[in-house]
């Protein structure tokens, strides 16, 4: 007699997951950002491992962002933006890649300590950041290699800690390049993409993914999207001004959080966590 099998109940690290996902989501399809410090430390509290939260961060980055690039309108910004968009790209991929070797080399405490003060410079950055009036934008030789430079820091920054860049990447186009914020921000979701998929295959392939890490990832990706939807239809209605207090106060209270775990053992560093949490990932 054939076994039936029983399809997997969710369990409550699903619910939390999917829970915290939607108004990430909401955020990513107001401002344009990734939401990779927003959900950083969903996964790491549910995770309990920096490497395997980095992994899971960049593949619901990439399917956060492909939806956000879609429903913002990336592919129909004007040609000189997208010639810019692509030179990012092209800095972004062996950026992304070095970012994700040196992650696997470097102490989990450290990238937890160096998120969480990333987490809380950008939050700064937030708060006192005034941007200037956006004027015409024509690329040329100059704008090239400024974008070759950008994209290769952020992409650098995306592998190494999993996260999408675009509150690094969003200034730095209109600073730098003088796009207006809402170009700036569709074009980040644009330029994500690349750099988060070599990322995340990177960490794949170095063995730094679980099943369990793919289950939360698509929870938080999928239901991210269903957020993005949401916060498209919002764009029109929401001010730069609210927006901006909003996001730094959630990256101060991710930065506290991160912080806090600094204090627990990685599951990788600790034999007795490592067996439980490999019994755990095990299961069907």
């Amino acid at each position: 007699m054939k076994s039936v099998s029983i399809p997997r109940k969710i369990s409550r690290d699903d619910l939390v997951a999917g829970i915290a996902a939607l108004p990430i989501g909401i955020v990513a399809g107001v401002t344009g950002v990734g939401g990779g410090e927003y959900r950083a430390p969903v996964l790491l509290s549910l995770l309990r491992n920096v490497r395997w939260t980095i992994a899971g961060n960049l593949l619901a980055g990439v399917l956060v962002g492909i939806s956000t690039a879609l429903l913002r309108g990336a592919l129909s910004q004007p040609f000189d933006t997208l010639l810019l968009a692509a030179t990012m790209m092209v800095g972004s991929l062996p950026g992304a890649y070095g970012g994700a070797v040196l992650a696997r080399r470097t102490p989990s405490k450290w990238l937890k300590g160096l998120l969480a003060a990333i987490l809380v410079t950008t939050a700064l950055r937030l708060l006192l950041f005034e941007s200037p009036s956006p004027g015409p934008f024509s690329f040329g030789l100059e704008q090239a290699v400024l974008g070759l430079v950008v994209g290769l820091g952020i992409g650098l920054t995306s592998g190494l800690l999993g996260v999408a860049g675009g509150e690094y990447r969003i200034p730095a186009l209109i600073l730098i390049f003088g796009l207006p914020a809402i170009v700036a921000g569709t074009i980040s979701s644009l330029v994500s993409l690349p750099q988060q998929i070599v990322g995340f295959l990177t960490h794949r392939q170095m063995g730094q993914t679980t099943r369990r890490t793919l289950r939360l990832a698509v929870i938080m990706g999928l239901v991210g999207v269903v957020g993005v939807g949401l916060g498209v239809a919002l764009l029109q209605r929401t001010t730069n001004v609210t927006v901006t207090r909003i996001l730094a106060f959630l990256m101060l209270l991710a930065a506290a959080r991160i912080a806090w775990e600094i204090r627990s053992p990685d599951v990788t560093e600790d034999p007795a966590m490592s067996g439980a949490s490999s019994s755990r990932d095990a299961e069907p």
